[in-house]
């Protein structure tokens, strides 16, 4: 017992340090994309991030923060190692919980083990545990500072932890386990979905003969304690204690806050009785009961930290859950779209009443003020287990093209069930399993295509059946990093498992089924996803792959019996442990490497920079959402960088919160110039402004429109359907006077361009309806007075232009709104007009070298590699109109020098044709033709691969087929314009051959 128990600890730290040398070297040096700037920024300094939060990550991540010794850049790497040690100690304790499953397989007492039975329970465990380590999805976790590695440590502690328990029959163990959930509600919610499997090992451990009906009564425990936690405790507690708020401000006078304390006091005080009663009666169930309770609360408390926090007002303060209320309504994600569970509407379903189900409160000044009312609609057509429900235009078309529908076609309830079983089930659960246990496609996000982030085994002829012939696969799929083969090997090692494990034990085969089921399908079945994400969500699903990992280790087990039948046990565990070390995690790292080795990677960094250093001294910079918001929010608020620049996120600009901090001087920014006053956009009021059609034909003044919205009188208000008044939106004719000596006093435009200046501006708002961001908008633009350069980032919705886009110039990554007479051409985009001076000033203080500097560029950067190239290619076609030829060659040469060529899809090479055009036009012929060779001949690969598809199929790449053939046909013209005699011949003639092919092929 004591060698085992010696080696099995030893060998889990070695794994633990094999595993984190191995993360710690594929970890991102600096901020990542997605949430990760936002988190390493409410870490640093201890700031409130979007919901529900996680103060505890945050806590942890700013602890480890202050290992930067002061060097600010250093911040972000010391916080991504907060995921490369918890990812190490997940894998630790993973090969430490394998190993107990895998000693009641081969012996139930460790003290009489074998040899050979001790290193076969070892290998079964290092085995499963690398095959996770090296996993894609748990990989990606580990090397950013996201929640979902420490989330993932904290599931596979409570479920080693349950194990210990089995094998020492301590119930500390089970208060242990509730402290870590408590805890890990602080963090994600992953671990809460053990709590299924961690009833049926206790039922299991408890019950010599467990029956049908006692594994079904142990599962439906667990999941009314999954049920009292997720919303007992998370929503509950804090619901009773924001009741007893409302309470106490508003019909006692007293402060808020009391009545949330004096509810957690009873709480406490009932919860302390309990226990006292539970020893004294020496209810032994209710005790453990109780103090599991307790220590889940207690680890719960780590929230205190968002509403102290809030109430700080720090600068990333989201939803400003500084009272109870707040709080709950933070912790409920309310600012997220509610959706259909068991019974709903289809995405057609028209809706026949609106039902009132609540209040909803905000913070006055002395007491809480209602601020609206909560509805719920009644729909006419409703089924059970509602998969197609979301009525938004994309998503009703995604709907009708994955089941074949025509418009205004009802799916049956048969239908639906198809949708969830192949879309939700098939291409949101199951695509992804098999990217971390069959193989790859490549890294683009997938939306159905069967080129684009599918499964991909490496067996041709299991490909070709869902993939079509991969006899001619581009560059697009074969040198793209996420082009990982695995040949299903890791899964068939699991199945083995799956069946070994079966066969031996019963019980601990049901355990994991159970861990995997939650984990995994489960979510699918709650969060019942809509189409057309904005990323991919394999993260969401690592607790199933961790499960699945354990059935990887125990097939080490069944590889190594089999082999038995011809070999001695000695040998047949060398060639087991052997074959399936190679056939799993070391195939797995070793194709893996490549896609998730981010070292040197600062292309976040650089494009927050690039960002903020596209704007002039004390900008105002209105962005949209994760990718344009939080790689800046981290350059501003951790490395300090261009403090001066206001960023605005429209997503939050309807918050009051986001509206109060937008008013106050943040950094080296001076306090935005709204004039609006707190009682006119606080919750609840203009929150939605609906355009009605006044017949006003001429355009109406900006400053004009805006006192009709903040007016309070009861004339420049429509009646709504429910009988309230509400501002509204005259007309969308917009205009803005325009003073030419305040423009030049200002600076905004140069002396030499005052020619240029517009006496007014004239633009149309093109949504029916003005939401309270927009109004803000509209004040900032009417009381800035020139003031301050406002920008607009180049890569958000056009929606978010409010129909300026004719007075917008590209100056580096923003677009600067600008007075000037717009371009009389009607075909004239905004993505083309470059405010020259400051656009090439801009330019050359970009910092691209992240881009070579890069191990690996993945799709978010290639996304700000292509607006870099097109940004540069603009200007430099501008430069070169105006004659400022020098300057032009400049951009050329430091973007050619400093990004990239490659193309990694054929929308890559639409950039090439205006760097081909340019370079001739500045006399570099040599290198413009080698470039447009080079963009040919990766065309002439990507159709070859086309072509060899079945024509059905052909006609999924119906766009890219377009767009090659548009970049060949504009190659063309552009050598034959510039005397590239031979090399246009070839063009005409590949140009031929493939209209020819694609003719036939397509019609």
């Amino acid at each position: 017992m004591k060698t085992f128990k010696r080696i099995n600890n030893a060998l889990g730290f070695v794994l633990f340090a094999l595993a984190a040398v191995a993360y710690w070297l594929c970890m991102e040096p600096t901020v990542s994309f997605w949430d990760c700037g936002e988190f390493i920024s409410a870490s640093f300094k201890l700031q409130v991030g979007h919901q529900p939060g996680a103060p505890l990550f945050l806590m942890i991540g700013r602890m480890f923060s202050l290992l930067a010794a002061g060097d600010l850049s250093k911040v972000a790497y010391w916080v991504n190692l907060v995921s490369v040690l918890s990812s190490a100690a997940t894998v630790m304790f993973l090969f430490w919980s394998i190993n107990a499953i895998a000693l009641k397989i081969v012996k139930k007492d460790a003290a009489t083990l074998n040899t050979t039975q001790l290193w076969s329970i070892i290998a079964a465990g290092t085995i499963g545990a690398l095959a996770y380590a090296f996993s894609d999805t748990f990989w990606f976790s580990a090397v950013e500072s996201e929640v979902y590695a420490i989330s993932t440590l904290c599931t596979a502690i409570v479920f080693w932890a349950i194990l210990k328990w089995e094998q020492q029959m301590n119930d500390k163990w089970i208060l242990f386990i509730a402290y870590i959930i408590g805890l890990s509600i602080g963090i994600h919610l992953l671990s809460l979905l053990a709590i299924p499997a961690i009833s049926l090992v206790y039922y299991f451990r408890k019950q010599e003969n467990p029956t049908l009906w006692g594994i079904a009564k142990a599962f439906l425990i667990g999941c009314v304690l999954l049920g009292i936690v997720q919303f007992g405790v998370i929503q509950y507690f804090v619901l009773f204690a924001s009741k007893f708020d409302i309470l106490f401000v508003n019909s006692f006078g007293l402060g808020f806050g009391s009545g949330a304390l004096a509810f957690v006091a009873l709480f406490a005080l009932a919860l302390g009785y309990g226990i006292y009663y539970s020893i004294k009666k020496s209810y032994y169930q209710l005790n453990l009961g109780l103090l599991s309770l307790a220590l889940v609360i207690f680890g719960f408390c780590s929230y205190f930290m968002i509403i102290i926090r809030a109430n700080a007002k720090t600068d990333i303060n989201l939803s400003n859950p500084d009272t109870p209320v707040s709080l709950f309504s933070y912790l409920s994600r309310q600012q997220y779209e509610d959706k259909p569970l068991l019974y709903g509407q289809f995405y057609n379903s028209k809706p026949v009443e609106t039902n009132e189900t609540g209040v909803t409160y905000r913070k006055g000044d002395k007491t809480y003020e209602e601020s609206g009312k909560t509805y719920k609609r009644v729909y006419d057509t409703n089924t059970f287990l509602p998969r197609t429900y979301s009525d938004k235009p994309s998503h009703v078309s995604f709907y009708q093209s994955w089941m074949g529908l025509a418009d205004g076609q009802t799916p049956t309830f048969w239908q639906n069930m198809s949708f969830m079983n192949s879309y939700q089930m098939g291409f949101m659960y199951w695509r992804y399993f098999a990217w971390n246990f069959v193989g790859r496609q490549n890294d683009e996000q997938g939306q159905g295509a069967i080129h684009q982030g599918n499964w991909l085994s490496g067996i041709k002829p299991i490909d070709a059946l869902h993939l079509g012939n991969q006899d001619k696969l581009p560059p697009s799929i074969k040198e793209n990093a996420g082009y990982n083969l695995f040949y299903g090997l890791p899964l068939v090692l699991g199945l083995l498992g799956m069946a070994y494990l079966y066969r031996k034990n019963k019980k601990d085969g049901l355990v994991v089924a159970l861990l995997f089921f939650c984990t995994g399908l489960a979510i699918i079945l709650y969060i019942n996803q809509d189409p057309l994400q904005v990323r991919e969500r394999d993260y969401a699903y690592v607790g199933s792959f961790y499960a699945f990992a354990i059935l990887i280790g125990i097939g080490v087990l069944a590889v190594k019996e089999l082999l038995a039948r011809i070999a001695s046990n000695k040998v047949s565990l060398a060639i087991a442990t052997s074959l399936c070390m190679l056939a799993v995690p070391v195939l797995m790292a070793a194709r893996g490497w490549n896609d998730h080795n981010r070292s040197g990677k600062t292309t976040a960094l650089d494009m927050a920079k690039n960002y903020l250093n596209s704007c002039e001294p004390n900008a105002i910079l209105f962005t949209n959402a994760d990718n344009d918001t939080y790689p800046l929010w981290y350059a501003q608020e951790v490395e300090g960088i261009r403090t001066d620049v206001r960023v605005i996120c429209l997503q939050f600009l309807g918050s009051e919160a986001f509206l109060d901090q937008m008013k106050k001087q943040q950094h080296l920014s001076a306090p935005l110039p709204i004039s609006l006053v707190h009682n006119q956009y606080k919750e609840g009021v203009r929150d939605y402004m609906p355009y009605v059609d006044y017949g006003i034909k001429d355009s109406v003044e900006l400053t004009d429109l805006l006192s009709v919205l903040t007016s309070d009188n009861k004339e420049d208000k429509v009646q709504l359907n429910d009988g309230s008044y509400e501002n509204f939106l005259p007309t969308q004719k917009l205009k803005l006077t325009i003073d030419p000596a305040q423009i030049l006093a200002t600076k905004t435009v140069a002396l030499a361009d005052k020619d240029k200046i517009a006496p007014q501006m004239e633009w149309e708002f093109k949504k029916n309806y003005a939401l309270k961001s927009d109004l803000a908008m509209f004040d900032i633009i009417v009381h800035n007075q020139w003031k301050r350069p406002i920008y607009f980032a180049t890569s958000v919705s056009d929606d978010t232009y409010i129909g300026l886009d004719k007075y917008l110039y590209m100056e580096g990554y923003a677009y600067r709104l600008l007075p000037l007479k717009p371009n009389n051409d009607p075909n004239a985009d905004k993505t083309e007009q470059t405010n020259n001076r400051l656009a090439f000033k801009h330019y050359k203080n970009f910092e691209l070298g992240g881009f070579k500097k890069a191990k690996y560029i993945d799709p978010e950067s290639r996304r700000v590699l292509q607006g870099t190239w097109t940004y540069a290619n603009t200007l430099s076609a501008n430069l070169i109109r105006e004659n400022s030829i020098a300057q032009a060659k400049e951009v050329i040469n430091k973007s050619i020098k400093e990004l990239p060529l490659k193309n990694y899809s054929i929308m890559d090479t639409l950039n090439k044709i205006s760097l081909v055009q340019n370079l001739y036009l500045v006399n570099d012929n040599q290198q413009a033709s080698q470039i447009a060779k080079e963009t040919t001949g990766f065309l002439a690969q990507e159709f070859e691969y086309i072509l060899s598809l079945k024509p059905e199929e052909q006609r999924a790449f119906i766009n890219d087929i377009r767009r090659g053939m548009y970049v060949l046909q504009s190659l063309d013209k552009i050598t034959e314009d510039h005397k590239q005699i031979d090399l246009n011949k070839v063009f005409k003639q590949q140009l031929k051959d493939y209209e020819t092919r694609f003719t036939n092929s397509l019609g």
